[in-house]
């Protein structure tokens, strides 16, 4: 089968489950047999009180002003003693100007228009100067529900109000000439600053658009895409600096504005695809792109390496003292069960010096599929996250996405936690007048032990790129990006070194570039890890999804949700009424008891016959 148009890779910036080959294997991974329970669709505020929530992973979070929202995803509760399973259908907020601890917080709750997609694995971006945020062109489809078509193409901007709320519309609909050449897909490596998000590679599945529901398991897309949030218009160019094939799935993305004349982009982790194997990306080895200049550079990380993952979260911020953290936790390596517990940590890659430093603390509760936004601050707060130590009986499709869920309660009430980038403690509770972030003492110890004078750089264009700071108060800072800020420097002569990767071309403004299409791989179904949850086959024809009455903001009652208090929040409640709209009562299924770990070998995918199509 030839994908005859060239494929955007658009992808969430947490992470994603299902990626990489895991050495655990299926004993049935194939899914066309299988009887998959079914979920009414419904709209919920997405809060549910405190003694039913169970979990929620897979959505996007993002800091806009006082407010963290949160996007996307898939939910499960108990719902009058059966476990529930629901994708997230409105955009809940957080405010970030008050102190709120995760069993007390309120949640404001905003419903979206008929035909917005509802996707999992999404990313949310932020655009200061507009005061916007954008969704939808990147993401799959959930696995709860019975939609039996992927969402069409579209991109929505969502303009807050200020008070936790606002009001959803389309940024480019379906006829957009915009998706003549370009498709949704999942798995990339994201991150936003200044005018433009960029997407570094990513797949696209039968779950990601209408275009490519029957392609049975994945297309691999090489390439990166820039979104300009100014001019509302997409670009791709090929990432020949970038090596790894220019592919990666899962991985992390972190835009800096501390360093250079333009902000970086650091693209880290993940898996890459080559030979028929999943190969785990070093984490001693970091990329940096230079937007304006559509330059790569790869350097060198020393000190404390993590081991190689996917599906992790990060958050970056700058120090009072000159420097820029960036904290990864959590994550997995493709398996399911006690292989994942050790993937329980947070390590610190501090900035100018490239050197990982670790956090410890003992590991107890691996998670994946989260995310994290630097908030406060000092502080970062985690937002969902898959349990990593699921026990799976069989390899069924739905054994395995429902044991993420059901295997345990999130240790984090509301799945929300919270760490101390200073004293490096977590803690159930956010101080909103937590004062800016200054360095733990365990980074303070490395800079005093260790003299940083250039050396550590790859290469003297590199060198040069980090020589030009800027340096701004942490407090709104977040996993995503502020605006960078310009000092009026040039960039860096394009004709100079550009490190160990060539990765060019002429630009001067945003990058632009031919439309990189997709080279096309398929991986063969044969007992491969559990990142099949979310490689679904072709579904039938086109509908819109159906849609039952709103329930947000002030409106929506409370029920399960919880109850708004009158000025439009949800107050997790305490009651024990957990019951169905409009007197449905289906929940996917009752999860009793715990399951064994499975066990066996993995086979991974096989280049598909046929032809691919590549950018210029």
């Amino acid at each position: 089968m030839a994908v005859t148009k060239a494929l955007l890779s658009l992808s969430c910036f947490s992470s994603i489950l299902g990626q990489a080959v895991g050495s655990v294997t299926l004993s049935h991974p194939q899914r066309s047999s299988e009887v998959v329970p079914q979920l009414e669709p419904r709209q919920y505020p997405g809060v549910i009180d405190n003694s039913a929530f169970q979990r929620r992973a897979y959505q996007a979070s993002t800091v806009a002003g006082n407010w963290l929202y949160i996007d996307g995803g898939e939910f499960a509760y108990q719902n009058q003693g059966h476990l529930s399973y629901q994708y997230s259908s409105t955009t809940l907020a957080i405010d970030l100007s008050k102190d709120w601890t995760n069993s007390t917080v309120l949640f404001k709750s905003t419903s979206k228009p008929n035909g917005m997609p509802l996707l999992s694995q999404t990313t949310l971006w932020y655009d200061e100067s507009s005061g916007l945020l954008y969704t939808g062109a990147n993401g799959r489809d959930t696995n709860y529900g019975n939609d039996v078509s992927p969402s069409a193409l579209s991109l929505w901007s969502f303009k807050p109000d200020g008070a936790g709320s606002g009001t959803w519309s389309e940024a480019l609909d379906t006829n957009d000439q915009a998706w003549g050449s370009l498709t949704r897909s999942v798995r990339g490596l994201a991150a936003y600053g200044g005018d433009s998000a960029f997407v570094l590679s990513g797949v696209a599945t039968s779950q990601t658009s209408l275009e490519t529901q029957d392609v049975p398991n994945y297309i691999l897309l090489p390439g990166i895409v820039q979104f300009n949030m100014t001019t509302k218009k997409f670009t791709n160019s090929s990432a020949r600096g970038y090596t790894y094939n220019q592919t990666a799935q899962s991985g992390n993305a972190q835009y800096v504005p501390s360093f250079g004349p333009n902000g970086l982009f650091l693209f880290m982790g993940g898996f890459n695809i080559t030979d028929n194997d999943d190969i785990g990306i070093p984490l001693d080895n970091i990329w940096v792109y230079e937007p304006v200049t559509d330059k790569w550079y790869n350097q060198t990380a020393s000190g404390n390496v993590p081991m190689a993952r996917r599906e992790a979260c990060i958050a970056g911020v700058n120090s009072t003292n000159g420097t820029y953290e960036i904290f990864m936790y959590g994550g997995d390596n493709g398996n399911l069960g006690s292989d994942a517990i050790p993937y329980d940590e947070i390590f610190v890659l501090t900035l100018p010096a490239f050197s990982w430093i670790k956090v410890d603390y003992p590991p107890q509760f691996p998670r994946a599929g989260h995310s994290c936004n630097a908030v406060g601050g000092s502080q970062i707060v985690v937002v969902g996250g898959i349990d990593a130590n699921a026990k799976v009986a069989t390899g069924l499709y739905t054994d395995i996405w429902q044991s993420i869920f059901n295997s345990s309660v999130d240790p984090n009430q509301q799945g929300l936690g919270i760490f101390d980038m200073t004293t490096l403690e977590w803690a159930s509770s956010y101080k909103a007048n937590a004062g800016d972030y200054e360095q733990s003492d365990l980074v303070k110890q490395y800079y005093a032990n260790n003299q940083i004078d250039g050396s550590q750089f790859n290469s003297p264009a590199l060198k040069n790129l980090f020589a030009t700071t800027h340096f701004t108060p942490a407090r709104s800072s977040q996993s995503d990006s502020p605006s960078p800020v310009s000092n009026g420097t040039s960039p860096p002569d394009s004709s100079g070194d550009n490190g160990d990767n060539g990765g060019g071309g002429n630009h001067t403004g945003a990058v632009a570039g031919g439309v990189v299409g997709g080279v096309v791989f398929l991986a063969l179904v044969a007992g491969v890890g559990y990142w099949l949850l979310f490689v679904r086959p072709g579904r039938g024809s086109v509908h819109p999804r159906p849609r039952t009455p709103e329930l947000a903001g002030e409106s929506s009652p409370g029920a399960l949700n919880g109850e708004p208090d009158g000025r439009g929040y949800y107050e997790p409640s305490n009651k024990h009424f957990y019951g169905e709209l409009n007197g449905q009562n289906t929940p996917m299924a009752e999860m009793e008891g715990a399951r064994p770990e499975m066990d066996g070998g993995a086979v991974g995918p096989k280049e598909m016959e046929g032809e691919g199509h590549h950018g210029v």
